[in-house]
C-alpha cells in the first residue's frame, strides 16, 4: 500500500514480537521500581473503544442472516420479531426502517412498508443536506480513525438510496396512487443527481489527502485481497454505483400510464442507456406514441417484475497492512479487516413466463444489484483504504514505542511486566476491535427481471418457474396498466398486487377519472400453488 520511502529513509528493521514475560528481579528497596508510561495514542486506543461499547463488535452479518432464514422459510412474521429484537434502543438507525419496510412489503402491509420507508427517507434526505453543505461530511465520523468503520453513522450505499425512493414509489403503486407514485420516482433522478456531486468532491479530496500522505488508496496494493470479486464483468460494465435501469423504466411506465408522453421518453431511454441490447426495453421506447394514441380497447397493458435472491452481505476478513514509521526508520505489519462480497452464487432468473398457459413471455434482466453491492464497494475502497491506513498508523507507532521501551528497561534490568503487557493488551485488544463494516440492506432483492404483455381485461392466470417448481398466481385486470410484482426467496413465493391508475388515457388523450383504486383493487385475491418439480430427463432425452 505505502509508496516509496522518501530519500534519507533508514533500512526497513523488522520488528519482532513482543518478547515472552522476563524474570524481575525483586527491587533492593521497598519502592516499586516505576513502570512505563502509557503512549497517548494506546490511551486513545482503549478508551475509544470502551466508549465505542458494542457498536464496534456487533455482527450485522449474523443478524440478518437469522432474519433472511425467517423469511426464507416463510415466517416474515418471524423475520420482523428478529429485526425488532436487535433494534431495542429508542433511536432507530437507517438499516432498521431500510429492512423493515422491506419484510413489511413482503407481508402486504404495504401502509406499514411505506412508514418505515419513510423514516429511512428522512435519515437520507438529512444526508443529502450535510452533503450539499459538506460533500467530506467528516461530523461524526472520527471514531472510524480510531476504532474501526463500525462505529460510523450509517449513511447506506449510494445504490440503496437510490432503491429506497424506488421502493418507495411501489409501495404507492401497490396501493393504487399512482400519482405520489409519480412524486417518488422524480425524487429518485433528483437523488442520482446529489450522488453524483457528493462523490465527485469526495473522489477529489481522498486523491488529495492520500497524496499528501504518501500512501496509494488502491486495495490492489492489499496483499491476498480478492480484487476478482470486485472487478467482476458484470459490475465494470455498469455507468456506476446507483444507477439503474429498473427505476428509469418504471419512471417511463408511470408517466405513459399518466399520460405524459415528455417525460415517459426519457425514463425510457435512460433504461435502455443503463441496460442496452434488451428488446423489451426497447420495444417500449418504440411503441410509446402508438399506445397514447390509441382509443381504448379494452386492453390492459401489464408490467410483470420477478425478483430474485437477496444480495450476500460483505464480510470481514482481516490482512497485514504494511504500515512505514519514517522517524524511526521502521515497518510494522499492523492487521487490519477490509470488507470482502463473497463470490455471487449464480442466482436463478426466469427466462419466461406463462400468461394463460398459452403464451410465453420472454424475460429482460433489467436490474442486477449484486453487480451494483460489487460496483459499490469496489468506488468505496479508496476511503475505507484511507481510514485504515490513519487507523494502523496510530497503532503502528504506538505499539514500536512500547517494544523500544520494553527494550530499554530489560537492557537497565527494569521493571517491564506492566509494559510487555500493556503491548500484549494493545495488540490482542487491535485485533478484536478491528473489524471492517458488513452493514447493508440485506432483504433487497440481488437480480430483477420483466415482462410486459398487452391482454384483454379480466382474469388471467400467470405461471412463474423457479427452482422449487411453479408460481401460479390468478390476476383480474380492470383498467389500461396494472403492475405485478413477484419476489421469488429461498423457495418462497411472495406476489405483490398492485392497484390500478386511478387515470387512464382516453382515446382523446385527455386524463379522466376511471375509479377509486383505493376501494377497487387490481384483484381481489392472489392464489399460490406450489407445483412439484419436473421429473429429470431420461437418458435417450439427454442424448
Amino acid at each position: 500500500m505505502p509508496r516509496q520511502p522518501p530519500p534519507g529513509f533508514r533500512q526497513p528493521v523488522t520488528v519482532v514480537p513482543p518478547p515472552r514475560l522476563p524474570a524481575v528481579p525483586v527491587p533492593r528497596s521497598g519502592r516499586r521500581s516505576r513502570t512505563s508510561r502509557f503512549p497517548a495514542g494506546i490511551a486513545l486506543i482503549l478508551c475509544s473503544t470502551l466508549l465505542a461499547g458494542c457498536g464496534a463488535l456487533r455482527s450485522y452479518r449474523a443478524e440478518m442472516d437469522e432474519t433472511l432464514n425467517r423469511a426464507g422459510a416463510g415466517d416474515v412474521a418471524g423475520a420482523i420479531k428478529v429485526i425488532e429484537r436487535n433494534n431495542k434502543g429508542d433511536k432507530k438507525d437507517l438499516l432498521y426502517f431500510l429492512e423493515l419496510g422491506e419484510l413489511e412489503r413482503l407481508d402486504n402491509d404495504f401502509k406499514d412498508s411505506f412508514a418505515a420507508y419513510a423514516g429511512a427517507d428522512a435519515v437520507v434526505q438529512a444526508w443529502e443536506n450535510a452533503a450539499r453543505l459538506d460533500p467530506a461530511k467528516a461530523a461524526g465520523q472520527a471514531a472510524s480513525y480510531v476504532i474501526n468503520d463500525r462505529v460510523r453513522p450509517y449513511e447506506g450505499h449510494d445504490y440503496e438510496k437510490v432503491m429506497l425512493t424506488t421502493r418507495m414509489a411501489m409501495d404507492h403503486l401497490a396501493m393504487g396512487d399512482w400519482d405520489d407514485a409519480r412524486v417518488d420516482i422524480k425524487r429518485t433522478h433528483e437523488r442520482e443527481a446529489v450522488i453524483a456531486e457528493v462523490r465527485s468532491a469526495e473522489y477529489v479530496r481522498i486523491e488529495e489527502e492520500a497524496k499528501s500522505r504518501g500512501v496509494d488508496p488502491s486495495f490492489k496494493e492489499i496483499s491476498g485481497y480478492p480484487v476478482e470479486t470486485l472487478e467482476t464483468p458484470e459490475s465494470l460494465a455498469l455507468r456506476n454505483g446507483y444507477q439503474n435501469a429498473l427505476s428509469h423504466y418504471l419512471a417511463g411506465f408511470i408517466y405513459e400510464s399518466l399520460g405524459e408522453e415528455s417525460l415517459a421518453a426519457p425514463g425510457y431511454r435512460n433504461a435502455i442507456e443503463l441496460r442496452p441490447d434488451q428488446p423489451v426495453l426497447e420495444q417500449a421506447l418504440a411503441a410509446l406514441d402508438t399506445h397514447l394514441a390509441a382509443p381504448d380497447d379494452t386492453q390492459c397493458d401489464l408490467l410483470l417484475l420477478i425478483e430474485t435472491g437477496t444480495i450476500p452481505g460483505r464480510v470481514s476478513q482481516s490482512f497485514n497492512l504494511p504500515v512505514p514509521i519514517v522517524s524511526y526508520g521502521a515497518i510494522i505489519n499492523i492487521p487490519v479487516s477490509f470488507p470482502v462480497l463473497p463470490p455471487d452464487p449464480v442466482g436463478y432468473q426466469p427466462p419466461d413466463v406463462q400468461v394463460d398457459r398459452n403464451t410465453t413471455l420472454p424475460t429482460a434482466h433489467i436490474l442486477d444489484l449484486d453487480a451494483m453491492a460489487r460496483r459499490a464497494l469496489h468506488d468505496e475502497m479508496p476511503a475505507i483504504m484511507l481510514r485504515a491506513f490513519i487507523r494502523s498508523s496510530t497503532k503502528a507507532v504506538a505499539q514500536y514505542e512500547m517494544q523500544k521501551n520494553i527494550a530499554k528497561r530489560q537492557r537497565n534490568r527494569e521493571d517491564s511486566v506492566g509494559a510487555v503487557l500493556a503491548l500484549f493488551a494493545l495488540q490482542v485488544g487491535g485485533i478484536v476491535i478491528e473489524q471492517a463494516d458488513e452493514r447493508g440492506w440485506r432483504t433487497l432483492p440481488s437480480h430483477v427481471s420483466l415482462a410486459r404483455v398487452r391482454l384483454p381485461r379480466g382474469r388471467h392466470t400467470v405461471d412463474v418457474r423457479t427452482t422449487s417448481g411453479t408460481a401460479t398466481f390468478d390476476v383480474t385486470l380492470s383498467s389500461r396498466y396494472a403492475i405485478v410484482d413477484v419476489r421469488l426467496l429461498r423457495g418462497q413465493h411472495f406476489v405483490t398486487p398492485v392497484g390500478a391508475p386511478q387515470h387512464d388515457s382516453a382515446a382523446s388523450g385527455t386524463l379522466a377519472p376511471l375509479r377509486s383504486a383505493a376501494t377497487e383493487p387490481l384483484y381481489a385475491r392472489v392464489r399460490t400453488i406450489d407445483l412439484p418439480a419436473p421429473p429429470p430427463p431420461s437418458r435417450r432425452t439427454q442424448k
